[in-house]
């Protein structure tokens, strides 16, 4: 059952494809909430509210091609908001790891990493990347969450999309160009 078999019949109130969705997507919402919050009980309890707010909102999704895309932004959302409600400290803590290279250089230290317009650029930042992770074309938007978000490999992302690994190689490498591109461009537009 593809996606948008999967969203009309959970509109039509079907509990089983409602559990279908959630095996389904399971790993990247978890995944996802996981390397934000690193904690197993509370990336938890932010898994149940993640598909609670799906199934809510599900009649609210524009796109079926996106749902994988909406899943994320909906898991990256609540981890972020509960985050900065348990401990905003916490927060910017564990983000701020998760963003910077280990790169050895010790003068980042110095930044102020709870100002809030630290905390602006950062929200920013996020929602920038989202929204040009949003715009990918659909078969490279699914390879690329599939592989960075879920980690399965080429080779799994294959057999679940029925492509070659070439096919998935290729489709992941024109994501990262194209982001790149989406992003350097954004950035030196609004950075001057």
């Amino acid at each position: 059952m593809d996606d948008k078999q999967l969203i009309a019949k959970i509109l039509e109130q079907n509990d089983h494809a409602f559990g279908i969705l959630v095996e389904k997507y399971k790993k990247l919402v978890y995944c996802a909430i996981f390397r934000l919050v690193r904690d197993t009980t509370d990336a938890e309890d932010i898994f149940q509210d993640v598909f609670l707010e799906v199934y809510r909102s599900i009649h609210h999704l524009r796109n079926e091609d996106d749902l994988s895309a909406w899943l994320f932004k909906i898991s990256y959302n609540k981890a972020i908001s509960f985050l900065r409600k348990k401990n905003p400290a916490r927060a910017n803590d564990l983000l701020e790891k998760s963003r910077l290279p280990e790169s050895g250089n010790h003068a980042i230290s110095f930044i102020d990493h709870q100002t809030p317009a630290w905390k602006m650029e950062e929200q920013e930042a996020g929602f920038v990347l989202y929204t040009a992770i949003d715009r990918l074309p659909e078969m490279q938007k699914k390879a690329l969450l599939m592989h960075k978000f879920e980690d399965y490999s080429h080779k799994e992302i294959g057999e679940m999309m029925q492509l070659s690994v070439a096919s998935v190689e290729s489709l992941i490498y024109r994501a990262k160009v194209s982001l790149r591109k989406s992003l350097y461009s954004y950035f030196k537009k609004h950075l001057k």
